[in-house]
């Protein structure tokens, strides 16, 4: 069973799809600890027409500090989503999909949520619906697993028994680190590089938005292509290594 798995991010990037799009099976880390400033409740996008921004989903700075994705509470008392829902329509109602998409997604914002895991993969799974990507997902916290960082990672894989691991190319460094793997699991490490499309808001193409900037702009199918064709070449284990040794000495 080809396998990949991620932190459920806010509105993730092209690249974080392509992940989803590569395994049979994706495993949501809902209970990994929150990181403050990282893209667990925020997200890039056309802010003011033409400047890029973050949005971000607000969250109870209460609980920052050793809370795991599945219990950060949502500060849903700041109505957050009619201030979120106003400045996508400002932003991107003249962008030639903007409609088909908003249709299918503003339902899933306008749900109600506790946590922030919740949401992320409420709308990660509605993007996936949206972009024909059909996969088994799974959350690690209904897995029984141990360890930390490498060790963590490789007892997941070994309890949903994954045949192939499909991983971000950032996670190489500690892998390697922990010499945990190679461990007799054949590895491919993600090397996404964004495609460009036409936006709206931009003459010079901008990479390493949310998804729905390219949603908006090109549709559903293009968004998938991008998403597919973002990777060459997966990396194997080997590979990445020579690749990580020329970088260290660039």
């Amino acid at each position: 069973m080809k396998t990949a798995m991620m932190q459920p991010t806010f509105l993730p990037w092209l690249g974080y799809f392509e992940l989803i799009d590569k395994a049979d099976t994706f495993i949501f880390l809902d209970d990994f600890q929150y990181s403050v400033g990282s893209f667990h409740n925020r997200n890039r996008l056309f802010v003011n027409l033409e400047q890029v921004k973050y949005i971000t989903l607000p969250v109870s700075k209460k609980h920052f500090f050793m809370t795991p994705l599945n219990q950060l509470p949502i500060l849903a008392e700041l109505n957050w989503k009619a201030q979120f829902i106003r400045t996508v329509a400002y932003n991107y109602h003249k962008t030639p999909f903007f409609e088909i998409v908003w249709e299918k997604l503003k339902p899933v914002f306008m749900e109600e949520y506790r946590f922030l895991a919740e949401m992320n993969m409420a709308l990660i799974k509605a993007l996936c619906s949206l972009l024909g990507i059909e996969k088994n997902f799974l959350l690690s916290s209904d897995i029984d697993k141990s360890g930390q960082r490498s060790e963590l990672v490789y007892n997941i894989l070994k309890s949903v028994q994954a045949s192939c691991y499909f991983s971000a190319s950032g996670s190489f460094g500690y892998m390697l680190e922990d010499k945990i793997f190679p461990c007799g699991l054949p590895v491919l490490f993600q090397n996404h590089i964004p495609k460009p499309y036409k936006q709206y808001h931009s003459k010079e193409f901008v990479p390493y938005l949310s998804v729905l900037d390219a949603l908006f702009n090109v549709g559903p199918e293009m968004t998938l292509q991008l998403i597919r064709g973002g990777t060459e070449k997966w990396l194997t284990w080997e590979e990445r290594l020579i690749q990580y040794e020329e970088q260290r000495y660039e």
